[in-house]
């Protein structure tokens, strides 16, 4: 059988896009994935993601919107389940942070639609979130559109539906080579061939290994991220209580981000990292030095003490320099569409991706004015 339509990964960008294609009424469709569905091998996999509506660049922003409006909704009613929990977000920094870059872009919205995010004083947010210290913030914004993604009930959810519609998932399937000169496009897998008319890769940080002209642009980022327990009522770190919350530092690797407990014990915490490439193949190393420095950053941002680690989960993403997606066909077939780069904060836009990447693949352009404004941004045009 050759399909109307293949995509390579079951991330989160990948099970979106075979969702939308069967949306877009094409029959058969197929995925292919290297290891078992829900691995934790690549970024999609674990209990909680942050998202919000506050962003450094204005064209984020609005994608947010229509995310929240549309996309997530959407997929919550079809699959029956509730996969984005409201929860209040912080987002705060020092003056030489990027925390301008933020109101900046959040006023330049504003102009267009309503953005519920209010900026507080740090002796306001210390009322708003008691928890949180704020010791070097010029200022916090209350993001009242924030909350927090279900992850692996996301991706459980599109795989239901993709193979309720009759989408063929191929789990522990390696894709050896990619062949985009042929017709239809031929790609050879550990099992054999598979034969398609369309080709959407969302490979995550292999990207670089079944494109290498994409290796020096698109590369794997390793991030630590941890669980703790802190010496507080059980109800104060939960929903309801405990914040998401983005801490924009200055410098390489200087922001850290957070989340309630939920779903496991302990609140959640990571420095996020894009800086340092790494091979997505490589043994994991240890993370002591990584939980160490997480461990100190809380101790100086948030009241309560740690009491115990908890746990720790490691997440391997394709980043690129100025951290915006890439989202392009490929320069010699315009039937291959790739989704790449999305730089450890694409989660919270996965329905919204699938979308755009499902109609790229189908029609060359997409019924989304907020990301046919902003083409030049994802690099969209020839990977």
């Amino acid at each position: 059988m050759t399909y109307d339509a293949l995509v390579i990964g079951a991330g989160i960008a990948g099970l979106s896009t075979l969702w939308r294609l069967q949306k877009l009424g094409l029959k058969r469709v197929g995925l292919v994935e290297q290891f078992s569905l829900g691995h934790d091998r690549g970024s999609s996999h674990g209990t909680s993601r942050v998202t919000r509506s506050a962003y450094v660049d204005a064209h984020y922003v609005r994608l947010m919107q229509r995310a929240h409006r549309e996309s997530w909704p959407e997929l919550e009613a079809e699959s029956g389940r509730r996969l984005i929990h409201r929860c209040d977000g912080a987002i705060f920094g020092p003056p030489e942070g990027n925390y301008a870059k933020y109101v900046a872009a959040l006023d330049v919205v504003r102009r267009e639609v309503e953005v519920d995010v209010e900026e507080l004083s740090p002796q306001q947010a210390r009322e708003r979130f008691p928890l949180h210290t704020f010791p070097d913030a010029s200022g916090v914004l209350h993001d009242r559109t924030a909350g927090l993604v279900a992850a692996d009930d996301s991706t459980a959810a599109l795989a239901r539906l993709a193979r309720k519609g009759g989408a063929d998932i191929l789990e522990n399937t390696a894709v050896l080579a990619i062949e985009p000169g042929s017709s239809p496009i031929r790609v050879q897998t550990s099992t054999g061939p598979i034969f398609t008319h369309r080709l959407v890769v969302t490979a995550g940080p292999w990207v670089g290994k079944l494109f290498p002209d994409l290796a020096p642009k698109v590369v794997c980022v390793l991030q630590t991220v941890g669980f703790f327990e802190l010496d507080a009522p059980p109800q104060h770190v939960q929903l309801g209580s405990f914040p998401v919350w983005y801490h924009l530092g200055a410098g390489e690797n200087g922001e850290v981000y957070g989340l309630p407990e939920y779903g496991r014990k302990g609140i959640k915490a990571a420095r996020y990292r894009i800086v340092g490439a790494d091979d997505p193949d490589a043994p994991l190393p240890d993370p002591a030095a990584d939980l160490a420095d997480i461990r100190q950053f809380i101790g100086r941002h948030i009241r309560p003490e740690i009491t115990a680690l908890a746990g720790h989960e490691f997440c391997r993403f394709s980043a690129t320099v100025d951290e915006h997606f890439r989202l392009e066909h490929h320069a010699d077939n315009a039937r291959i569409v790739i989704g790449s780069g999305f730089s450890g904060h694409g989660f919270k836009f996965g329905p919204l991706l699938g979308r755009i990447l499902a109609e790229m693949v189908t029609e060359g352009s997409t019924s989304i004015p907020e990301f046919e404004s902003a083409r030049h941004l994802f690099h969209s045009g020839s990977a």
